[in-house]
């Protein structure tokens, strides 16, 4: 990925179109380099590409995201770019009977929507180490020390470079 990459949506029936990019998650999350950001910003891009018709803008009231990890950068990014969650079109869901690794809380699975038409996305196995749900279980907690934290924020950027450099296929199962 490169960081021109874009995604562009309208609302009021097409009269404004918002170009958004990962630059523009980040400003949104108040933070730099977050792996679950990184994510759900190239999944989404993925999901739109090939679910939006050719040649027309996602328009952002067809947007959906169904997902068993509510992380932050993951609610974050579906809020910029769809309006998710102020909308009502974001839903955890349960992760007990979903089969995918498992994150920080809840599991890496997520369902893109646009309009009838859905993509189903499962992390591959190792996405995240047991280091990794250890460090951010910790944060997430309040029990993390300073040197804790700082291995949970390292944790953080290498999860967003791997997303960053790494094809969407080679980092999930995709069905439709």
């Amino acid at each position: 990925m490169t960081n021109a990459e874009e995604i562009r949506v309208t609302e009021n029936g097409g009269k404004t179109i918002t170009v958004i990019t990962l630059n523009d998650c980040e400003t949104y999350h108040g933070l730099k380099r977050c792996g679950g950001l990184a994510l759900c910003f190239r999944m989404m891009k993925y999901a739109l590409d090939r679910l939006v018709p050719e040649g027309e803008v996602a328009q952002r009231k067809l947007i959906t995201l169904k997902t068993a990890f509510p992380g932050p950068g993951i609610t974050d990014s579906a809020e910029l770019i769809g309006r998710c969650v102020t909308r009502n079109r974001f839903m955890a869901l349960p992760s007990e009977d979903i089969c995918a690794p498992e994150c920080i809380f809840g599991k890496l699975y997520f369902e893109i929507g646009y309009g009838n038409k859905v993509m189903k996305l499962t992390a591959v196995d190792g996405i995240v180490s047991p280091d990794f749900l250890a460090a951010g279980r910790k944060f997430y907690t309040g029990t993390a020390n300073e040197k804790e934290t700082e291995t949970w924020i390292d944790f953080k950027g290498r999860l967003y470079d791997a997303v960053l450099s790494s094809n969407i296929e080679n980092l999930f199962k995709i069905e439709y």
